[in-house]
């Protein structure tokens, strides 16, 4: 038995974050993604870290991870003649996800109901910061704007000081949130076409896909009128959900409801448990730090494992924060096999974090980046062009 979406084929047209991962994860488990890229390669493979720093086109290390598994084509949109063949692409494909700015399409004479006119089973994405209507459908975002006007900025407080400014949050979770959400959305219309045998033209909003995942904060003002601007742990009496240092790192924690008192057995001082800091909860919220100076001693006095899992014992939510070096030796993941190790031609061997789902019957693929247009021959000569035909395509600059 192949993969789970094994016949089921993508055309590409994404240079971003989310329009990428979402094609990434329709690759890993089955569908055949021809990406489509720019003569000079997608702007991914401009994107940062690059192998021992060398500004590289096949050296990034973002457009790796964002197109294992998926087919490279070179293909110019900017002449008819490369339009013409995008619209041949499209006759025999199943889904096309493209995120460029909204009315891009329909300038090239791609738009959903020009396609549809080639393939009325075609399931096509756009992926856009604000949509393709409304007020801020012009405008350009980044990760960080995403968040921010979301809401999901206006929450990230630290715990104890709730009414200190937001804070940045790390990584391009915006970007990979929605693009989690498109694949999501593509599988759900792949489902109803096997039903209607009718496509559909799915519009994806980075903002409203952030903005629908905030454990709902929009409904907790919606029905009650208040702002949440941290997660509540302090109305269980605990004043904190922070990193703590250890002897070889970090570690969070969050004794539960009521067991503030068995971090005093934790550490080793049981005397403690009388002190009003463990057993008042009004107390340790009042001194947040004058609380933390009783145990933070016994942390850095011992390894974030072994504090872990004498915890553990104790129904103690400790748990160690990993460093990215640490995840790829974790036992926990490599026993689950989550990585997979590929061999790239410039990039040489490769380890990656493969499927995020294990499907017992259809599982992912293992596979690497393509190099930019590696392809061309293969699915050029597919839609029966003839290699003199892709040789003056190519002195033409339209492949």
């Amino acid at each position: 038995m192949g993969e789970a979406l094994s016949g089921v084929k993508v055309l590409d047209f994404t240079d971003e974050i989310a329009g990428s991962y979402c094609t990434k994860l329709l690759a890993d488990f089955g569908a055949e993604v021809i990406k489509i890229e720019a003569l000079n390669g997608s702007d991914l493979r401009s994107k940062r870290p690059f192998l021992k720093d060398e500004i590289h086109p096949e050296k990034s290390g973002a457009f790796f991870y964002l197109n294992t598994n998926k087919k490279s084509i070179t293909l110019n949109l900017k002449n008819p003649k490369g339009v013409e063949i995008c619209k041949k692409l499209v006759k025999n494909s199943d889904v096309l996800v493209e995120d460029f700015a909204p009315g891009a399409m329909d300038k090239l004479g791609c738009s959903y109901e020009a396609l549809k006119g080639l393939n009325d089973r075609l399931i096509m994405t756009s992926i856009t910061w604000f949509g393709q209507d409304g007020p801020y459908k012009d405008y350009r975002a980044t990760n960080l704007i995403a968040e921010g006007l979301s809401g999901a900025m206006f929450t990230a407080r630290q715990t104890r000081w709730p009414k200190d400014m937001p804070s940045v949050l790390g990584g391009h979770q915006a970007e990979y949130r929605s693009g989690l959400v498109a694949s999501t959305a593509i599988i759900a219309s792949l489902l109803s076409r096997a039903m209607t045998d009718k496509g559909t033209w799915i519009d994806l909003s980075i903002l409203e896909c952030v903005a629908s995942t905030l454990a709902g904060i929009a409904a907790d003002y919606s029905y009650m009128g208040f702002s949440r601007t941290t997660v509540p742990w302090g109305i269980h009496g605990f004043p904190t959900q922070e990193n703590h240092p250890c002897k070889d790192g970090w570690i969070n924690n969050l004794p539960g409801i009521g067991a503030v008192p068995d971090i005093a057995d934790l550490i080793e001082k049981p005397e403690l448990k009388e002190d009003p800091l463990f057993s008042k909860p009004g107390a340790r919220l009042a001194e947040p730090e004058k609380f933390e100076a009783l145990f933070i001693p016994y942390f850095k006095e011992h390894k974030k494992w072994e504090v872990m899992k004498k915890a553990q014992k104790m129904r103690l939510a400790f748990s160690p924060t990993l460093s990215p070096g640490e995840l790829l030796e974790d036992e926990q993941l490599k026993a689950r096999e989550a990585f997979n190790k590929v061999e790239h031609p410039v990039l040489g061997e490769v380890t990656y974090f493969g499927a995020p789902a294990k499907l017992s019957e259809t599982p992912g693929k293992k596979g690497r980046s393509p190099l930019l247009g590696e392809h061309n021959d293969v699915v050029y000569k597919s839609m029966g062009y003839t290699e003199q035909e892709l040789t003056i395509l190519k002195e033409q600059r339209i492949i």
